[in-house]
């Protein structure tokens, strides 16, 4: 997956170069929208793996599934996956070549999967014992024309107040509150957490 390593250099450019200035849902969260995503009609979209410079593919699928699972409650559009191996991905599906999209890659796409929309990120923080943190990097790509349409990124690290505050507001939202460890819960565990990060992240799609 290190064809993606560069990807976001670009990616936060283009985003912040065609809209307006990133809103903040919290101080450790930037994220862009172009004109195009409001214009455009998103029914499927494709959700590659996610890029760890560590490699290790349990991080990895833990982080993208969370982000999957976050994006269909969204209810916006359908979600899938690509049905290759990660080595096929790498070898065949380079989207981006040297900070620049493939667009003849992101056209194969779309006819493979008939998907609006690719869905790109890169694991940019990762520690798993307290206090637990994780930070992230993600864009979505008009399939129509090739460009980033919506871009975020965002580092959350429990240690910090406003991101505990956070972390509290999903858990009351999300568990029953007499569950137990309340919801302090998140904090024990980075799949719950990853679905906090995701969940912060992908409503940032909403209008």
């Amino acid at each position: 997956m290190k064809y993606l390593s560069n990807i976001f250099i670009g990616c936060i450019l283009v985003a912040i170069g065609c809209s307006s200035v990133p809103q903040h849902y919290s101080s450790g969260l930037n994220y862009g929208k172009t004109e195009e995503f409001k214009k455009t009609p998103i029914h499927r979209v494709l959700v590659l793996p996610f890029e760890y410079d560590v490699g290790r593919e349990a991080i990895i699928d833990e982080v993208t599934e969370a982000f999957a699972v976050e994006l269909r409650k969204l209810g916006s559009f359908e979600v899938i996956f690509p049905t290759e191996n990660r080595v096929t991905l790498t070898f065949d599906q380079k989207i981006w070549n040297s900070g620049t999209i493939d667009l003849d890659t992101v056209l194969t796409l779309r006819r493979r999967y008939d998907a609006d929309a690719i869905i790109f990120g890169n694991i940019t923080h990762y520690r798993p014992y307290e206090p637990i943190l994780l930070g992230v990097k993600v864009g979505m790509i008009s399939t129509e024309t090739g460009l980033v349409i919506w871009s975020a990124d965002g580092v959350f690290d429990s240690n910090e107040n406003e991101v505990a505050e956070l972390v509290k507001e999903y858990f009351e939202s999300t568990h029953q509150k007499n569950a137990l460890y309340g919801w302090k819960l998140i904090l024990l565990s980075m799949r719950r957490y990853s679905q906090f990060v995701a969940s912060q992240i992908t409503k940032t799609l909403q209008p």
